[in-house]
C-alpha cells in the first residue's frame, strides 16, 4: 500500500471516477466471496477454522485479555477503568466505526458531524463538542496498532479485520506515547499469522447497502515471514431528501486496504510493516428546519431579522417543519472528500528478562469539504468550508519487563511532529446582502456593493512539536499488594500563523461615506488579517495506584493521577492588537484525577461485576469565549471544570449458550468556575453569561448499554452441526447540550437505540448467514442541534432504521 496521498481538487471529476472505481470493487468483492466458497474444500485440511462456542460443555465467561499496562493481562486482574471488546463481538454488534463503539461503551462519547467536526470525550471530558479547531489537540488519545493519531477525523473510517479495541478511562501518560490526559482508544487490527488464513463477508440492506470485507493470511518463508491483507468497501445511499432537485443526500462511501508483513528471523526479534490508504466521500445533507426562534427568553423582545424575514427578502420558500420527513431545500449539494493512510514499523526485540519495542509511522490526512452554508436554494453564502492537509511522524521506544519478579516495569521515550495546511473559505453569491443584512443597515445599493460576490480566503498553519520520557513501575509488595507508580515529563511546542485575504466589488463608485459604510460591513464578515504566534511548556505529571486482592479474587484499588493537556493556537481571524485584541495562545489544561474500583469475579465466573467511583478536575478548561465589545467568538480557557460519577459494569453467562453484558454511567460533567461565557442565543440583556454549575456540552447525566446474545446446537446440514443464534445491542443517553453556550436550542433529548440481529452457521465457524436490523424501532434523534444568527433551529439527524443480510465464509 502507497504511503502517499493524491489530493483531487475537482470535486464533480473526483466523484465521477470513484463511482467508476467503486463498481469494478463491488464487482470485485462479490467475485472474492464466490471464489472464497468455491475454494473452501482446498483450505479446510491445512486452516482450522474458528471454534464455536455453542456446544462447549463448560459455562462461563471467557478471560478478556487487555492491554491497558502494555502487556497482555486478565481484565479482572487489572486496576485500571477499562471496557475491551473483542473482534467477534465488534463484528457481531456492526461497530465498524468509531462512532459506534459509543453504543457499547457509555463511558464514550463520539460526536460526528462531518470526520473533521468529530469530538471523542471520555467521561464528558476530552474534546470540547462545540470546539472544531485545528489549533488544539485532543485529551483523548486514539492509537491505531500503537500508533496515535493526530486529528479525531483519522480515526472515522470503517475499521475492518479487528483484533480488539479497548477504551481507557482516565489519564493514560504514563503508558502511552503521546500525552492522552482524559483517556485513550486503542483499536488493534489481526496480525499475520503462518497458518493459512482466507475470510470474507458481504452484506445488502436497505437504503441500497452493501458492504464486503477480505481477509487473506498466510506464510510467506516457513515460521520466517508472514502476511495480512485486508480490504474493506462500504456504499451506503442516502436517507435524506433534496426537494430542490429530487436528489438523495446523506449517503456513505468508504474503502480501505491495509497490508501487513511479520518478520521472525530468530526468536528474539520480530519486524511488522505496515500500510494502509483508504478514503471517504459522502454527500451531505443540509441541516434539517426543526423550529424557529422569534423571541428572546429574558426580555420578550423580537429576534431582529429573523429567518422568515431574510427568506421573504431573497424570494425562498422554507421546507415544512417535519424533521420525520427527512427533507431539506439547498441549491448546491453538500459534500466531502477525504483520504488518508499511512506506514509504520513495529520492532520487538526480547532480551532475557525485558522486551525492547520500537514503532516509526508517518501518516497522512487529506480533507475537501463543501458546504453550502445558507441552507437555501438560493445564492446568499455559495460555499463555506477548511480544507485541511495533514501529515505526521511519530517515534516511540520502550522497554518492558518480562515474567515473574517483584518489579514490573514500562518506560520509554516518545517524539511527535505534525503539520496542518489549512485553507478556509467564505464565497458570498449575488443574493448575499439579502440574505444576511437587514434592511436597516444601509441602502439597498451600499449592502449589494458590500457583500454580493464577496470572498474570504484565509490559510494557517500550526505545527506541533512533542518529546517526552515515561515510565510506570508495579511493586508486589506481597502476593496480594500492589503498588503502581508512574512519571512523565512532557515538552510541546506549537508554531503557527493565519494569513486572510478578501476581496469584492468595486467601491469607487460609491460617495465617500457610503464607501466607509460597505467597509464596515464587509468587516462584520472578514476582512485582510495576519499574524503569527507560537506556545510551548514543559510538564511533570504521573500517578499512583494502590491495589488488594482478596481470597475470593475481588480485587480493590485506589488511583491518583495528574494528567496535562497543551496549549494551543487560535488561528483564525481575531484582532491580536487594539481595543479588541485577544490573546491567539491558548493555555494548557491540567487534570487531577482520583478514581476507586472494584472488579469482581463470582458463581465460577459465571458473573463479573466492576465498579468505579470516579473524581476529575480539569484547570484551564480549553472551550468558547465571545468579546465584549464586538460580540466575536473566540477560543479561550474557563476557569475549571469538573467530572465525577459512578460506572457499573457487568458480565453474565448465566447458562450454556448465553452471555449478556450491561454497563451504565453516571456522570455530573460541569464547569466550576466559568463566570463570563458567550451567552445563549435566547439572551438578550446580559453581555456574558455565568455557566459556573452548569452541565458541560457533550456530557449526558446517565448513559448505559446493554446487549447479549444466545446460541444453541441447531441440528445438522450435509452432516455438519449447525449453530442458531439471536442477540441485541442497546443504548441509551439522557439529554446533552451541543452548544458551549448551553443554549436551550441546543438541548438534544433523551434516547434509546436498539439493534438486533439472528443467524444460523456451522458449528466449526466455517460460514454464517445473518440479519440484523439497527435502530430498529426507527428513533429519531439528532446528533447536533442549534439556533443560527438567522433565527434558524436546525439538527443534523442520526441514522434511520437500517436492515439487512450478511453472509460470512472463513476458511
Amino acid at each position: 500500500m502507497s504511503g502517499v496521498l493524491v489530493s483531487i481538487h475537482q470535486a464533480n471529476t473526483r466523484r465521477d471516477y470513484n463511482h467508476g472505481v467503486t463498481l469494478r470493487r463491488l464487482a470485485l468483492a462479490a467475485s472474492c466471496v464466490a471464489l472464497l466458497a468455491g475454494a473452501a474444500p482446498a483450505l479446510a485440511a491445512e486452516t482450522p477454522a474458528e471454534p464455536s462456542t455453542a456446544t462447549d460443555d463448560a459455562v462461563g465467561l471467557d478471560a478478556v485479555v487487555v492491554t491497558a499496562r502494555r502487556r497482555d493481562e486478565d481484565a479482572q486482574t487489572v486496576p485500571v477503568a477499562v471496557s475491551a471488546f473483542g473482534g467477534a463481538q465488534l463484528e457481531a454488534a456492526r461497530a465498524f466505526n468509531v462512532r459506534d463503539l459509543q453504543t457499547l461503551s457509555p463511558s464514550l462519547s463520539v460526536s460526528v458531524t462531518n470526520p473533521r467536526n468529530t469530538s471523542i470525550n471520555i467521561r464528558g471530558l476530552g474534546n470540547n463538542v462545540s470546539v472544531y479547531n485545528d489549533g488544539l489537540q485532543s485529551a483523548v488519545g486514539v492509537y491505531l496498532d500503537q500508533v496515535y493519531l493526530g486529528r479525531p477525523g483519522q480515526a472515522v473510517f470503517d475499521l475492518a479485520d479487528l483484533d480488539s479495541v479497548q477504551v481507557l478511562r482516565g489519564p493514560q501518560g504514563t503508558l502511552f506515547g503521546k500525552n492522552t490526559s482524559a483517556g485513550a482508544l486503542v483499536i488493534a487490527t489481526k496480525e499475520p499469522k503462518f497458518t493459512p488464513e482466507l475470510s470474507a463477508d458481504v452484506t445488502g440492506g436497505n437504503y441500497d447497502y452493501f458492504q464486503a470485507h477480505l481477509i487473506a493470511s498466510g506464510p510467506i518463508a516457513e515460521d520466517k515471514l508472514a502476511y495480512r491483507v485486508s480490504l474493506a468497501n462500504t456504499q451506503r445511499g442516502g436517507y435524506m431528501t433534496n426537494v430542490y432537485d429530487g436528489s438523495k443526500t446523506q449517503d456513505y462511501h468508504d474503502f480501505g486496504g491495509r497490508v501487513q508483513f511479520l518478520l521472525t528471523p530468530n526468536e528474539q526479534l520480530s519486524i511488522k510493516l505496515s500500510g494502509d490508504y483508504g478514503q471517504q466521500y459522502s454527500n451531505t445533507a443540509a441541516s434539517v428546519l426543526t423550529g424557529l426562534f422569534t423571541n428572546y427568553a429574558d426580555s420578550g423582545a423580537a429576534y431582529p431579522n429573523g429567518y422568515l424575514a431574510r427568506a421573504a427578502r431573497v424570494g425562498f420558500t422554507p421546507p415544512p417543519i417535519d424533521p420525520e420527513a427527512r427533507r431539506v431545500s439547498v441549491n448546491t449539494k453538500n459534500s466531502y472528500f477525504e483520504t488518508h493512510g499511512g506506514v509504520s514499523a513495529i520492532v520487538d526485540y526480547k532480551l532475557a528478562d525485558a522486551t525492547i519495542t520500537s514503532v516509526t509511522a508517518w501518516r497522512g490526512w487529506h480533507w475537501r469539504p463543501h458546504n453550502d452554508a445558507d441552507g437555501t436554494t438560493v445564492s446568499a453564502i455559495i460555499d463555506a468550508h477548511q480544507d485541511n492537509d495533514q501529515q505526521q511522524f511519530s517515534q516511540e521506544l520502550r522497554i518492558r519487563s518480562e515474567g515473574d519478579r517483584k518489579l514490573d516495569y514500562v518506560a520509554g521515550l516518545y517524539y511527535f511532529w505534525q503539520d496542518l495546511e489549512a485553507e478556509a473559505v467564505n464565497y458570498y453569491g449575488p443574493a448575499a446582502a439579502d440574505w444576511l443584512l437587514a434592511p436597516a443597515a444601509a441602502s439597498a445599493t451600499v449592502r449589494a456593493a458590500a457583500l454580493n460576490n464577496y470572498s474570504i480566503v484565509s490559510h494557517s498553519s500550526p505545527e506541533t512539536t512533542s518529546a517526552a520520557a515515561f515510565a510506570q513501575g508495579t511493586w508486589h509488595v506481597t502476593d496480594r499488594f500492589d503498588v503502581t507508580g508512574g512519571l512523565r515529563y512532557t515538552y510541546e511546542k506549537m508554531t503557527g500563523w493565519f494569513d486572510q485575504t478578501a476581496w469584492g466589488a468595486d467601491l469607487s463608485g460609491l460617495s465617500a461615506a457610503d464607501q466607509a459604510t460597505a467597509m464596515a460591513l464587509r468587516a462584520r464578515f472578514g476582512a485582510a488579517n495576519k499574524f503569527a504566534s507560537k506556545t510551548s511548556g514543559d510538564s511533570l505529571t504521573g500517578n499512583l495506584t494502590l491495589a488488594y486482592t482478596f481470597d475470593g479474587g475481588q480485587l480493590v484499588y485506589a488511583t491518583y493521577a495528574r494528567g496535562y493537556k497543551a496549549g494551543g493556537l487560535n488561528l483564525s481571524n481575531i484582532n491580536t492588537s487594539g481595543a479588541n485584541a485577544v490573546d491567539p495562545v491558548i493555555d494548557p489544561e491540567t487534570i487531577d484525577a482520583y478514581e476507586a474500583g472494584l472488579k469482581s469475579t463470582w458463581f465460577d465466573r459465571r458473573l463479573t461485576a466492576n465498579l468505579a467511583l470516579f473524581w476529575t478536575k480539569d484547570d484551564g478548561y480549553q472551550t468558547t469565549a465571545v468579546n465584549l465589545i464586538n460580540n466575536a467568538s473566540y477560543l479561550t480557557n474557563a476557569g475549571s471544570v469538573r467530572s465525577r460519577g459512578v460506572e457499573l459494569d457487568l458480565r453474565a453467562a448465566p447458562i450454556q449458550g448465553l452471555t449478556l453484558y450491561g454497563s451504565t454511567t453516571y456522570n455530573d460533567a460541569s464547569y466550576t468556575s466559568y463566570e463570563q461565557a458567550a451567552c445563549p442565543i435566547e439572551i438578550q440583556l446580559a453581555t456574558y453569561c455565568n455557566l459556573t454549575g452548569r452541565r458541560l456540552p457533550g456530557a449526558s447525566l446517565w448513559a448505559a448499554s446493554t446487549g447479549g446474545e444466545y446460541r444453541r446446537a441447531a441440528g445438522t446440514w450435509r452432516g455438519d452441526g449447525l449453530t442458531a443464534y439471536a442477540g441485541y445491542d442497546a443504548s441509551y443517553k439522557s439529554s446533552y447540550y451541543t452548544s458551549a453556550s448551553n443554549s436551550e436550542y441546543s438541548k438534544i433529548k433523551g434516547y434509546t437505540l436498539l439493534n438486533l440481529r439472528a443467524g444460523i452457521g456451522a458449528e466449526d465457524g466455517s460460514w454464517d448467514l445473518q440479519v440484523w436490523g439497527r435502530n430498529v424501532f426507527d428513533k429519531l434523534y439528532y446528533l447536533s442541534l442549534g439556533a443560527g444568527n438567522t433565527g434558524a433551529i436546525t439538527g443534523t439527524l442520526g441514522d434511520p432504521r437500517t436492515f439487512g443480510v450478511t453472509l460470512r465464509v472463513r476458511r
